[in-house]
């Protein structure tokens, strides 16, 4: 018949075939059936033989433990807060004490505040020549190399005498690499201000310098401290 046809077309296997049957039908049963001999509902304390009482003293110990490490990490944080404040450290201490005068250290004195090596402290005693003297603390910011974490290490080791008197440019006679030659003072200002001595013979006063329209009165201003107006 027709459909027996059908039937031995769909379901006739060779022998390799009917082998591979056989062998991944048991290989399903052993999957199905395994996990049942390896599977016990006891409690999961009870292999390791450990008691109610026992696991309350690993709990009290473990307390213990956690309590002497919160102890020590606190002990541990206090002693660093005292390394940095100066309370334990010795050298830090003496470097808290030491207070520097920005206008008269050389480099040695200069390299013993935190963060300032050779070549820092060189810079810094190079632009404190510039600039005729430091008349503020902040203006160490201009070094160039010197960051604000760095001046905030040492900000407060260091001074500036309260009557001293920088190094001023006598502005009416000064050259034009005189004038150049001040950090603050750019190639605009300067020929500013020659043109304005040529034409008017003098520059007589702080005012009559702001009045000069080519020049920024911020930069007049923070300039002002190093100018003599003086002939």
């Amino acid at each position: 018949m027709e459909w027996k046809k059908i039937l031995r077309e769909w379901f006739h296997f060779s022998k390799k075939e009917r082998l591979g049957i056989y062998i991944m039908g048991i290989l399903i049963t052993l999957i199905i059936i395994l996990p049942s001999f390896f599977s016990r509902d006891a409690d999961p304390i009870e292999p390791l033989n450990i008691t109610l009482v026992q696991l309350d003293s690993m709990d009290k110990l473990l307390v213990h433990r956690k309590n002497n490490y919160y102890n020590n990490s606190n002990s541990s944080y206090s002693r660093a807060n005292k390394i940095e404040t100066g309370i334990v450290s010795k050298p830090y201490r003496n470097k808290e004490l030491l207070v520097i005068d920005l206008n008269t250290a050389d480099s040695i004195a200069l390299e013993k505040l935190p963060g300032i090596g050779e070549k820092l402290s060189a810079r810094m005693i190079k632009y404190r020549e510039r600039l005729g003297g430091f008349i503020h603390i902040n203006q160490l910011k201009e070094v160039y190399g010197m960051s604000d974490s760095n001046f905030m290490r040492f900000s407060s080791l260091v001074s500036i005498e309260t009557d001293f008197i920088p190094i001023k440019i006598k502005l009416n006679s000064a050259t034009y690499k005189e004038m150049r030659r001040h950090p603050y003072i750019d190639h605009l200002f300067a020929k500013s201000i020659l043109a304005y001595i040529k034409s008017h013979q003098k520059i007589s006063n702080l005012d009559e310098l702001l009045s000069i329209g080519s020049l920024e009165q911020e930069r007049v201003i923070k300039v002002s401290p190093y100018l003599d107006f003086e002939n």
